[in-house]
């Protein structure tokens, strides 16, 4: 592929959708935005429109190489109810990818999460975790329970792999993608002391993804393009200092079975196929210490 091709970006004037727009400008390409709201320090004026809206959604699309779709709500907490989080989801997905395919894009790139194959209880922070086993990768199975916003990636990610055996020349990628914090967050926990690991987002394998390094995959998926439907885990896990994978995984998971069950534990997820297929891995971890002795 070459550079300079014209990508839509939905959700264009939020955290995620900021990082990517930068990185997608810094490889050569045109940036076409949208987003329900006005950013004036926005790196690129975006188009105004609401992604439930099939006919504006059409519009946004047409004249575009690629679709880098972000745009939905961010999370379970984020709308009225969990109805609406899924059901305003699952439209605006479908609005867009279909828009998409029948446009001629032949390049998606879609903002899925680690929580469609992870079923949280309650907050997250509540044992057992039911995690399908260790170390995780884009292989672990749908699981997103009664988790709204779970469920409404479940629905994109089956829309974007039906969608592609009905356009055989279409290329979508979906990224599982785990908590992003923001800078000034991520400093934050490595200048703390932290009581314990189960303060974070255990229930996820403390996993995370720096802005910076979010937005580069997005390229590097675009870049290392092939027609059909293919998905990926993108995270690493938080690193405790003077604390091992292996004993954070006897704490927390010991009920979790490991792919090789021969061999300790060295990292929550196994990005080899992310290396060895985009060419990517992420350049920078959240290390924190903790408060005392693991207990």
């Amino acid at each position: 592929m070459s550079s300079g091709r014209k990508v839509l970006v939905t959700g264009a004037t939020g955290h995620l959708g900021t990082a990517v727009c930068r990185a997608l400008f810094d490889a050569g390409h045109e940036v076409r935005a949208t987003d329900r709201r006005y950013v004036a320090d926005s790196l690129v004026k975006p188009l105004l429109g609401d992604l439930l809206d099939e006919h504006f959604v059409y519009r946004a699309v047409e004249g575009c190489d690629a679709v880098v779709h972000l745009g939905n709500h961010p999370n379970m907490f984020a709308g009225p109810s969990p109805q609406q989080i899924l059901a305003e989801n699952v439209r605006m997905n479908a609005n867009v990818f279909w828009a998409s395919a029948q446009l001629g894009v032949r390049d998606i790139v879609f903002a899925s999460s680690v929580q469609v194959m992870l079923r949280l209880h309650g907050n997250g922070h509540e044992a057992p975790y039911d995690l399908p086993y260790l170390p995780l990768d884009e292989n672990a199975p749908r699981n997103p329970g009664t988790n709204p916003y779970a469920m409404s990636k479940e629905v994109g990610e089956r829309v974007l792999e039906t969608l592609c055996a009905e356009y055989p020349a279409l290329c979508a990628t979906a990224l599982r993608y785990p908590m992003l914090p923001r800078d000034y967050w991520a400093n934050h926990l490595r200048q703390t002391k932290l009581p314990s690991p189960s303060r974070l987002n255990i229930g996820e394998c403390v996993t995370h993804l720096l802005l910076g390094d979010a937005g580069k995959l997005v390229c590097q998926a675009l870049l290392h393009r092939k027609p059909g439907y293919r998905q990926y885990f993108p995270a690493w896990s938080i690193q405790f200092r003077d604390v091992s994978v292996e004993d954070l995984r006897k704490l927390y998971y010991s009920h979790v079975p490991l792919r090789s069950a021969d061999k300790p534990l060295r990292e929550f997820v196994d990005l080899s196929a992310l290396k060895r297929e985009l060419d990517w891995e992420p350049t920078e971890r959240i290390e924190v210490q903790l408060d005392g002795p693991l207990a």
